[in-house]
């Protein structure tokens, strides 16, 4: 899976095609439940931030066949709730809303749009439409359409993040091709995805309260408690004066090759941690090379899909933790091994297995404070959370090789591509398949942050590939 920003998406020109979907006359759709993901992502899209969509991207042999792609489109639309879902606005207090569409009164009509020629044509052309018809309100935020050219041609099914998250793209690919080859000849359902061989499908619920007193509730109030009831920010220079936005850059780099990531693998397994472990450490310890503190403060985003029916879902299915990293940069004690030695005449900062054990013991508490709804966490805090800035400093993580359909994403060109929009803060998405380690990130277009956050990527990535093993 190529995970990237519209910006830099390059879609080869073709017919483009495209479907309207809309609920039939005289139905009134089902009340359905809101989560506090939604709610946030609703409420800033109705003060007027911009669309945020995700896109499913993937290529096929030959010229797209427009009826068997439709019929794919409305099998993936009927059984999957979470794309029959509506934004609407209510009344004070609760503002915005959710209503979820019945399957038999949806109507589809296709339009042949324009042939492009360029690939920053199609690139445009696509990006335009992606953030017209994917905003959250009205039905449906989500776009479905393709590039048909001679040879090979492009499926794509752009969805506002009301409807998705990252391991949903991966669900949707993976079904959309079977459904389609399914649809024109080229294999049975049992041969795609273990979704069209019988597995449910659903909605997956929040989790319950925990009672006033569960420690894990206590953790997230002194994590906030101890930032002045504030959100993380990125702690480097970024060259955004307060309160304002400003166009967005995003980076998409490698930051480990296949066998750096397996040796990197090997070296958190032996420490008791996990990959994931690793990258966050040597990102903290990056970012405290360059002069921030030695122990790092982000939010995690983390899935909630605890079943087979979740994990074949598409919804928005993820919460966020709080995490602090110590990166060890108080000095590596005397018989410690370094995580990775300096390089050159140079002495480098090194990151020590006990800052390595320590992330992965963070990272596994972490994990469990998912189970407190954040709705939860807010409401019960004694003073109003604060916002210092409109994005919030975030890491991500995920192993696509452990996703649906990851064994033909190479074949299939899968790409994952997300809006381009405004930033004032740093959010990295860090991905492993079988290339390596990937980062993508999203900063503001300043000469600041473009100095600040390419030495990080860079100092990271040293961290991670130079001597990933090392020798007692």
């Amino acid at each position: 899976m190529r995970v990237l920003s519209a910006d830099l998406w390059e879609p080869a020109p073709g017919r483009v095609l495209a479907w309207d979907v809309t609920p039939g006359a005289g139905r009134r759709p089902a009340a359905a439940a809101l989560t506090w993901n939604q709610r946030n992502h609703l409420l800033g899209a109705g003060s007027g931030e911009p669309s945020v969509w995700i896109t499913a991207a993937f290529d096929v042999d030959g010229p797209i066949d427009p009826g068997a792609l439709e019929a794919a489109f409305r099998d993936l639309v009927a059984d999957h709730p979470g794309l029959r879902v509506e934004a609407v606005r209510r009344p004070a207090p609760e503002r915005v809303g959710l209503v979820r569409h019945e399957v038999d009164g949806l109507v589809w009509r296709r339009h042949d749009g324009p042939v492009t020629r360029t690939v920053a044509e199609t690139r445009e052309h696509l990006a335009a439409e992606l953030t017209r018809r994917c905003a959250p309100f009205g039905y449906p935020a989500f776009l479905p359409a393709a590039i048909s050219r001679p040879d090979r041609s492009t499926i794509v099914l752009g969805m506002d993040h009301l409807h998705t998250d990252a391991w949903s793209t991966t669900v949707v690919i993976d079904e959309l091709a079977a459904r389609y080859a399914e649809r024109t000849g080229g294999r049975s359902p049992a041969e795609g995805t273990g979704r069209l061989a019988g597995a449910p499908s659903g909605d997956t619920a929040g989790p319950p309260p925990v009672g006033a007193d569960d420690p894990r509730l206590a953790t997230w109030h002194g994590f906030l408690r101890d930032r002045g009831w504030a959100l993380p920010t990125f702690p480097l220079p970024l060259g955004v004066p307060d309160g304002e936005r400003v166009p967005q850059r995003t980076v998409v780099r490698p930051l480990a090759d296949a066998a750096t990531a397996g040796d990197v693998a090997e070296r958190a397994r032996a420490a008791g941690a996990s990959t994931s472990a690793a990258v966050l450490v040597t990102l903290a310890r990056a970012v405290a090379d360059l002069g921030g503190p030695a122990v790092l403060e982000t939010l995690l985003p983390v899935h909630t899909r605890d079943d087979v029916a979740a994990r074949g879902a598409v919804g928005w299915h993820t919460t966020t933790v709080p995490l602090r990293i110590d990166s060890g940069a108080g000095g590596t004690p005397a018989g410690v091994r370094p995580w990775a030695v300096p390089a050159g005449p140079a002495v480098r900062h090194t990151v020590p297995d006990t800052a390595l054990a320590a992330t992965g013991k963070a990272l596994r508490a972490a994990r469990e404070l998912a189970a407190v709804p954040l709705e939860q966490v807010v409401t019960s805090l004694p003073q109003p959370l604060r916002f210092p800035r409109t994005d919030i400093f975030q890491v991500s993580y995920l192993d696509y090789r452990r996703l649906p359909g990851h064994a033909a994403a190479a074949g299939r060109r899968a790409h994952h591509v997300s809006a381009a929009t405004r930033a004032d803060d740093l959010q990295v998405w860090v991905s492993r398949s079988d290339d390596g380690i990937a980062v993508r990130a999203r900063m503001p277009r300043t000469p600041t942050a473009t100095e600040t956050i390419d030495a990080v990527l860079d100092r990271w990535s040293e961290l991670l590939t130079e001597h990933a093993r090392t020798e007692e």
